[in-house]
């Protein structure tokens, strides 16, 4: 072959190799445009649904969540008075920064700031998903043929999936939370780890829980040769945003914003109900014994952080993916926005579809607990033919759905791994003893 048609071949690849790359983006953009266009047509034309409807439903905000408690915050601080002293408002002193400017303006720019955090969401969960695809995590069995979701097919999956939009119309703030996560997740798997740092810090001040993801992330950040210093000084340098955060607080609202935040969360302090297991045990257990429940079902969820992370240490996006699940299913605030991210970060994991062995069930138990929350709610509180028990009994199906898949995903990803590593053993049963 002559150097001039070698020339030829070369730039007919490469065309060929772009093309398919620019009509991904194409959809990615058609996709982020198009979620965009119905979030704010659904604030514009529809605002006595979000505002009469859907902003008192439990299952989408809570008080740790509620925009309508952030509007009360910030009238408090608009008058001079502490935002944490009427006892309304328990949100992270960011959300009064970042919303103090919208304050004073009409609701259409509000409207665009969660419009625009959901996009932003769902760009770095596809850029995740490339990002994935590119890195030494992506291994393949061998003989395996491989279907790759697409990230265009990522962000429609997590855009347009009804839980994401009903958090977004009731304007939670688990939006902003997300954010922060799926950022933390982005910039370490880059490997730009000051930045995923920031991100995590402003994430456990949003939401607490978030705290967890440090252990992947630290763990995406090594160095192979000084791992444990490496990981260490990331915790450090954890710790250190945290407390500077934490600092800047005190000095703008006092100390107080601790106790209406981050203290308020752990106590539980608020028995409203939420699609959680917290609210219905913490008002029926007697007052002596309260105190050493709370740290056992605090301990329950974030106890998992160490050792899920170090099982899972060969893909730390996976490791991260999975407290991400064990919060959703475990914090004591919960709503359907927290299933909303966990399900919207699956998808990056697509090789291990096949793998699921109860997909089936945990959708089932997913689907009715999502279906039956709002029914049973209607009897207890509307009609007075329920009780709490009714509601309770459709919290326990939803997080049972949860737990469910988490378990199928963690059997599927070790017996991934192992089929990776042993691919002699891929028709063999595994029975563990």
């Amino acid at each position: 072959m002559s150097p001039k048609t070698q020339a030829r071949h070369s730039q007919k690849s490469g065309a060929s190799v772009a093309q398919p790359a620019q009509t991904e983006a194409t959809r990615l953009a058609y996709v982020l445009m198009i979620a965009s266009t119905v979030r704010l047509t659904a604030f514009v034309l529809f605002p006595g649904l979000v505002s009469t409807y859907l902003s008192g439903r439990v299952e989408l905000s809570t008080p740790v969540t509620s925009y309508k408690r952030l509007m009360e915050g910030l009238h408090l601080s608009a008058h001079a008075v502490s935002p944490y002293d009427g006892g309304v408002f328990h949100q992270s002193p960011l959300l009064l920064l970042l919303f103090k400017p919208l304050y004073y303006l009409p609701s259409i720019f509000t409207d665009l700031l969660y419009t625009a955090a959901d996009v932003l969401v769902a760009l770095m969960l596809a850029k995740l998903a490339a990002l994935k695809a590119k890195s030494a995590l992506h291994l393949s069995v061998p003989g395996e043929t491989r279907f790759v979701c697409m990230p265009s097919v990522v962000a429609m999956l997590y855009l347009f999936n009804p839980l994401t939009l009903g958090t977004t119309l009731v304007k939670s703030t688990i939006v902003f939370s997300h954010l922060a996560v799926v950022g933390s997740l982005y910039f370490g798997l880059q490997g730009r780890t000051n930045r995923a740092i920031v991100c995590a810090a402003v994430a456990t001040h949003l939401s607490l829980y978030p705290a967890m993801l440090i252990v992947p992330i630290s763990l995406m950040a090594h160095n192979r040769q000084q791992r444990f210093g490496s990981i260490m000084a990331t915790v450090v340098k954890f710790i250190v945003a945290v407390g500077l955060l934490h600092v800047l607080f005190v000095t703008v609202f006092g100390s107080e914003y601790f106790g209406a935040t981050i203290d308020f969360t752990v106590r539980v302090a608020d028995l409203q109900p939420n699609v959680g297991l917290f609210w219905y045990f913490f008002t029926e257990v007697f007052d002596e014994f309260r105190l050493f429940f709370f740290v056992v079902f605090q301990l329950t969820a974030l106890g998992f952080a160490v050792p899920v992370s170090w099982r899972f240490r060969q893909d730390p996006l996976f490791a991260a993916t999975f407290l991400v699940g064990i919060i959703s299913a475990l914090k004591s605030y919960p709503a359907w926005g927290d299933l909303a991210l966990f399900l919207g970060l699956l998808p990056i994991f697509e090789e291990l579809l096949k793998y699921l062995q109860f997909i089936f069930l945990s959708a089932n138990l997913l689907f009715y607990g999502v279906a039956l929350a709002p029914v049973f709610w209607y009897l207890w509180i509307e009609q007075g033919s329920g009780n709490a028990n009714f509601f309770y009994a459709a919290t326990l199906v939803y997080v049972f759905g949860q737990i469910t898949l988490l378990f199928d995903l963690g059997t599927a990803k070790l017996r991934r791994d192992l089929d990776i590593q042993r691919p002699e053993m891929r028709t063999r049963t595994v029975i563990q003893e």
